[in-house]
C-alpha cells in the first residue's frame, strides 16, 4: 500500500472561471503542486495531469465560500484577477538595505 503525501502549501490566485453551462464561478485555485511545476494559472489546466481543478473560497449561484472541484472539460475559460507574486520584488528597495548597512561601516 502506497500512501500520498498532501502538501498544505498554498499559492493562491483569484480567478474568474466561466463553464459551458455559461455559469460564472469566482473564486481561488492553488498554484502549488508537489507533481510539477506550476507557475501561471495557465499551468494548471495544461501541464496537470489531472482531469479536475479545485477551486476554494467560491462564489457560485449565488453561495459564498464554497469548495467546488471542477472538470477542466467543463471549463470555457478563466481570467486570472490579481496581479502575480513576482519573485524578484523584494520587501525593502536594495538601495535602502545597503544604506542600512552603510551606516554600520566604522567612519575611516
Amino acid at each position: 500500500m502506497t500512501v500520498k503525501v498532501i502538501s498544505r502549501r498554498i499559492i493562491a490566485r483569484q480567478v474568474t472561471i466561466k463553464l459551458v453551462d455559461g455559469s460564472l464561478i469566482q473564486g481561488k485555485i492553488n498554484l502549488y503542486n508537489d507533481e510539477a511545476m506550476v507557475q501561471r494559472v495557465s499551468d494548471v489546466f495544461t501541464k496537470l495531469p489531472d482531469p479536475f481543478v479545485v477551486v476554494f473560497e467560491a462564489t457560485a449561484e449565488g453561495k459564498n465560500g464554497r469548495i467546488l472541484v471542477l472538470n477542466k472539460k467543463n471549463v470555457v475559460w478563466v481570467s486570472v484577477e490579481d496581479k502575480a507574486p513576482s519573485p524578484w520584488e523584494e520587501e525593502e528597495p536594495l538601495e535602502a538595505a545597503g544604506a542600512l548597512l552603510w551606516e554600520r561601516l566604522p567612519s575611516p
